[in-house]
């Protein structure tokens, strides 16, 4: 299996890497923006792992990616309610 070319955009079911694509930038060059580790984005990209991130880090990826956070995929935003806490007693 030969791998594509630099310049040749890849095709991907991962938005996350689309995201990156896009704007043209390498795995180590988005890590570097965001402030983790290139294995990071990779787990991200294959669907290894959730994308989690802080709001800094989600601030920064968005103006990496050139994207509002109200634009994302839904599938890169954190779960509805994930932080909700049951104040009714």
């Amino acid at each position: 299996m030969t791998r594509p070319k630099k310049s040749q955009l890849q095709e991907t079911n991962s938005p996350f890497k689309r995201l990156r694509l896009n704007v043209k930038l390498s795995q180590e060059q988005l890590a570097r923006e965001i402030g983790v580790a290139v294995s990071t984005i990779r787990r991200w990209e294959k669907g290894q792992a959730e994308p989690t991130m802080t709001v800094a880090q989600m601030k920064e990826f968005c103006r990496a990616v050139k994207f509002k956070f109200d634009d994302l995929p839904n599938s890169l935003l954190p779960p509805k309610n994930s932080d909700a806490k049951n104040t009714s007693k």
